[in-house]
This record gives structure tokens, C-alpha cells and sequence, in this order.
């Protein structure tokens, strides 16, 4: 079966997801003691090498209407890096039912 054979909804299936949702990392918004906390535990997490809180949130967003489909605290620094690379790797390989098949339990 040639491109040309398929329906829009066969073409569709076959795009990569990257076409339709992209992802990328949002700093949390924390305000007064709640920011402060983070920050302390932040640091004192990164200088002993032992993670701390979420640094970021990572966001997968509809491309056409800028709709959030997944969030998820996105860890530390390091693990927030690998996270969005994993993310933006399958976006790249995988079609957006395999995507929302594979990462969807991380519902926005």
C-alpha cells in the first residue's frame, strides 16, 4: 500500500507524535515559605548529591492549541535533562497513540 492509499486517519498514525505535541520544562511557581524550602532543600540535595525536589515540571503540549496533555515534576537538574531527552526522543520515533499509550499515565 502506497502513501497515497492510505485514509488521513492511517497518514496520521504513521506521523511522529512530534509533529503534534512537543515538550519542554516550566519552573515551578512557588511563592514565600513553600519557595524557600524548596530552594533550601534544592541546594542542600544537589551539594550532597542526594536529588532534591522537582526543579521543573516537564510539559508535553498539543503544538496547534499550546494544551498541556502530560505534567510531571521533572526531578533534579540531572533528572529533569535525561527525562526531556527520553520525552523528546520518543515524540520523535513513536506515533501519538504510542506516545499517550507509553507516557499517558502522566496525565496533565
Amino acid at each position: 500500500m502506497s502513501d497515497d492509499d492510505r485514509g488521513p486517519d492511517e497518514a496520521r498514525a504513521a506521523e511522529p507524535a512530534s509533529l503534534h505535541l512537543s515538550a519542554e520544562l516550566r519552573p515551578r511557581r512557588l511563592r514565600g515559605v513553600r519557595k524557600a524550602v524548596h530552594t533550601v532543600l534544592l541546594v542542600t540535595g544537589e551539594a550532597l548529591s542526594l536529588g532534591g525536589p522537582s526543579v521543573a515540571d516537564l510539559v508535553v503540549v498539543r503544538t496547534g492549541t499550546g494544551a498541556p496533555v502530560i505534567r510531571t515534576g521533572a526531578g533534579s537538574l540531572m533528572e529533569a535533562d535525561e527525562l526531556l531527552r527520553q520525552i523528546r526522543a520518543d515524540l520523535d520515533r513513536m506515533s501519538v497513540e504510542e506516545f499517550l499509550a507509553e507516557w499517558g499515565h502522566l496525565k496533565a
